[in-house]
């Protein structure tokens, strides 16, 4: 069996559904771009790999708002039965506060 049967990209409705979710969470800090695609963790078990991309942003990251959309991402591929735990990466400007951190 080959890697990619065992572990397919994440179909296109899927990529939509994590973009929409991510920018309805966390657009308001910035965020201007999302990739996902398929992988393998550390474990060598399927995972789903999310890179997030943010311009800097006038209002602080809250890192409360992040873990909850990292929550809802778990949330949603559970709800389309798709077992791989997602990896979320967020890319920040290297200037951009974060709330608590100031």
């Amino acid at each position: 069996m080959s890697e990619r049967s065992r572990n397919p990209d994440p179909p296109p409705e899927l990529v939509r559904e994590i973009e929409a979710l991510l920018e309805e969470r966390l657009g308001r800090f910035g965020l201007e771009r999302v990739e996902v695609r398929a992988g393998f963790d550390h474990a060598g078990e399927p995972a789903i790999f999310v890179d997030a991309w943010y311009r800097l942003s006038e209002e602080p990251i809250d890192p409360e708002a992040l873990a909850e959309a990292h929550r809802a991402l778990v949330d949603l591929l559970v709800e389309r039965n798709d077992e791989r735990f997602p990896y979320v990466r967020d890319h920040f400007d290297k200037k951009q506060r974060v709330r608590g951190f100031e």
